[in-house]
């Protein structure tokens, strides 16, 4: 039997592929930061599918920041958490 392999940000083109599916379909993907504020944050990375930027939001409890960012730039900032992020990909309900 044939398993399925969950995708994982093994490289910089794996960051910009993961970078243009947010875009092409507009959505939201989120990610836990456990050494962001007290008790850890989220991480929120946003394209809308016909603009050239896109947003970042850190959640912590009592604060929020958001940064615009190029696509080039939102895929460092990809390929820098990537970390973090292939362990969220990892779990079943984060797609």
């Amino acid at each position: 039997m044939e398993t399925k392999r969950k995708f994982q940000i093994r490289s910089k083109d794996d960051a910009r592929y993961l970078a243009e599916e947010i875009r092409y379909f507009g959505k939201s993907f989120h990610y836990y930061v456990p050494l962001m504020g007290v008790n850890g944050g989220m991480m929120t990375v946003r394209c809308e599918r016909d603009q050239d930027t896109c947003t970042v939001f850190a959640s912590t409890s009592g604060s929020q920041q958001t940064e615009e960012v190029t696509m080039r730039d939102f895929i460092e900032h990809l390929w820098k958490d990537r970390k973090l992020i292939n362990a969220e990909l990892r779990h079943v309900d984060s797609h």
